[in-house]
């Protein structure tokens, strides 16, 4: 099953959200829902806190407040779903928080967005900030997504006992006095400490859980717990808790009923301290007491060496480790470097070889074009004197045609010329004998008559 929903994830990977919410959208947006009345908690306004509200596979999962400073969540706030957390077989992390104009509106990899948001991890905690150390990347509510924007660094030990005491809080105490899980709103957030992991991600000093049940009493209940006790839980009121946080802050809206706590959980909560409170005392005597501080010096000597002996150890390991994944990259880069070159040597003596080669081509190339022209002109010259008998002798009878055309030409004329004369003789004389007739036999008439 949850192959099959990582499969449909990675196919449809716009079901995945994470979704920075920008200062001048209303809260937490769309994930106002998870807190009472649609109203966030008031006091939390630093500079450096970012919204993010946190879907999967379309359905909203809770609302994370994010301290870029301390790359640790300041709260995430849920309603209780049974089936609540995603499939996700990795840690992720949210573009949106190192880049607030980054498309990427999806929880992703770090590996994967790597390249595609410059300075990934400068605002928040990445999965390698937990390297080289003895801390893990714990969710604040067991049943949440996990995206390391709602993850703080816990020890091991401390990391499984809060999952723990989350789950029968909630599943012992909280639901058997409220109505349904949707009326059942939870906070959970981590106040920071002065160490960091890495001089980067802040440890928490401790976690809290707030609840606030609207239906069918109103109540609400805080529980805190500090990482030096793994074992201990304080359940607290939310207007302590809130005292404990900052004077300013108000986790619910209308004080979820005024603060009040369920007289069911009121009494255990009462029993329980009264049983932490009044242990049967016995007064030790002076040599018990003497032998007590003894074990204790030797005690914390003993512990203060192991932990010097471990610590030292720890130091000569990272050198070691260091150094030899230094040579090791240094050597792998160097015979990649190497074989990569030798492979080329191949390419670039076929390549030169190919050069001369098409070099020689175009030097022979240019000489028989040389030799072709030099050819071209006697060849056309001989050419055209083996074929100057061949055009004479068919000259001969057009010459011949043309020389009969001339001759015939000649005589046409000149016997036009003969015939020409003679009319024009026997026309002139025709008109002279005419006159002579005429004034012969006495005609008066004029020649224009």
């Amino acid at each position: 099953m949850t192959a099959a929903v990582l499969l449909l994830c990675l196919l449809f990977p716009s079901t995945l959200h994470a979704r920075l919410v920008h200062p001048g959208e209303d809260g937490f947006s769309e994930c106002n829902d998870f807190f009472h009345q649609g109203s966030p908690p008031q006091g939390f306004s630093h500079p450096d806190n970012a919204k993010i509200c946190q879907r999967y596979q379309g359905d909203k999962h809770y609302a994370t407040l994010y301290s870029t400073q301390h790359k640790i969540p300041v709260y995430s706030a849920f309603t209780y779903q049974e089936d609540a957390g995603g499939a996700w077989e990795s840690w992720m992390v949210e573009p949106q928080v190192d880049d607030s104009k980054s498309s990427l509106d999806e929880v992703s990899k770090g590996s994967d967005v790597t390249e595609k948001v410059p300075g990934l991890g400068t605002k928040q905690a990445l999965e390698e900030d937990y390297a080289s150390t003895d801390y893990q990347p714990g969710l604040l509510y067991h049943k949440a997504s996990p995206a390391l924007t709602s993850s703080v660094p816990l020890m091991p030990d401390f990391k499984e006992k809060w999952a723990t005491d989350v789950d029968q809080l909630v599943k012992e105490k909280f639901l058997p006095h409220c109505e349904n899980g949707e009326n059942l709103h939870l906070l959970a957030g981590a106040v920071p400490s002065d160490t960091k992991i890495n001089d980067k991600v802040s440890v928490p000093e401790y976690v809290w859980l707030a609840a606030c049940c609207s239906a069918p009493d109103t109540w609400s209940l805080g529980v805190i717990k500090r990482t030096g006790d793994v074992e201990g839980l304080e359940q607290v009121s939310v207007e302590e808790l809130e005292n404990q946080l900052s004077g300013d802050v108000k986790l619910f809206a209308g004080q979820c009923g005024g603060g009040a706590v369920h007289p069911e959980l009121r009494s255990t909560s009462e029993a329980s301290t009264q049983t932490e409170e009044e242990p049967p005392v016995q007064t030790p005597g002076a040599f018990v007491r003497f032998f007590q501080f003894i074990f204790s010096v030797v005690y914390e000597v003993i512990k203060s060496v192991l932990c010097l002996v471990w610590f030292l150890l720890k130091q000569v390991f990272n050198v070691i480790l260091g150094r030899l994944c230094w040579i090791w990259t240094a050597v792998t880069t160097y015979v990649f470097a190497l074989s990569k070159v030798l492979l080329n040597i191949p390419y670039d003596v076929l390549r030169v070889f190919g050069n001369i080669l098409c070099g020689f081509v175009r030097v022979l190339d240019n000489a028989l074009s040389v030799v072709c022209l030099i050819l071209r002109l006697p060849t056309r010259f001989l050419c055209d004197m083996a074929s100057f008998p061949y055009y004479t002798i068919c000259a001969i009878p057009d010459v011949g045609m043309d020389i009969l055309s001339g001759v015939w030409g000649v005589f046409m004329l000149g016997f036009s010329t003969v015939f020409g004369a003679f009319g024009g003789s026997f026309s002139v004389a025709s008109f002279a004998g005419s006159s002579v007739f005429q004034r012969f036999i006495g005609q008066s008439e004029g020649y224009e008559n």
